[in-house]
């Protein structure tokens, strides 16, 4: 019996599920599925799209501060990156000028770039108050959402324009002002 899924990706040629126990399973639309054991439960998941236009790897954040690249769908490790302490809880893919970059973010709030021209494979950008909830990359300017914030921040952390919020959240019941509507009489036509 399978444990509990905590993650998962449909794609055009399978579906990836990460479970609770730490299993990582492919099921491909024509094939044999592939299993493996990580050695910490999976946080988020990223596939990654190759110059055929397919599937090919699949970045995997834990919650042990690691990510890891696979191939798909033999599930075979390329590389591992110890980011942090803390579980990776966003990924973001960024490809300036046809290298390859991967943008993490962390539950301390680290940013961290991974891949080509990076020194050591890994390198943190900058960090910022609270758990990092999504990242998405445009040129050199990243936006990060965390919690009901929105943040644009250039790659050396500098802020791009002031912190805003993502939308406001609900007034709570103490809060709301109660009012009556009273309907004129329907008149007769």
């Amino acid at each position: 019996m399978q444990s509990q899924v905590v993650r998962s990706i449909v794609m055009p040629n399978g579906i990836v599920t990460a479970h609770a126990d730490r299993t990582l399973l492919f099921k491909p639309l024509r094939g044999r599925e592939q299993k493996i054991r990580m050695s910490s439960r999976a946080t988020v998941m990223l596939a990654c799209y190759g110059p055929q236009k397919i599937v090919f790897r699949l970045l995997v954040g834990d919650a042990k501060g690691c990510l890891h690249l696979f191939t798909l769908p033999d599930l075979n490790l390329i590389e591992s990156h110890e980011l942090g302490k803390t579980p990776v809880t966003a990924l973001a893919l960024h490809e300036p000028g046809g290298r390859k970059r991967v943008i993490a973010g962390l539950q301390d709030g680290s940013v961290f770039a991974i891949g080509e021209g990076v020194p050591s494979g890994s390198l943190k950008l900058f960090s910022l108050d609270g758990s990092i909830g999504l990242i998405h990359s445009t040129d050199e300017i990243l936006t990060i959402h965390s919690g009901w914030t929105r943040e644009v921040r250039h790659w050396n952390g500098d802020a791009v324009s002031s912190a805003k919020r993502w939308f406001s959240p609900p007034t709570p019941l103490l809060q709301r002002v109660s009012q009556q509507l009273i309907l004129p009489k329907a008149v007769r036509a």
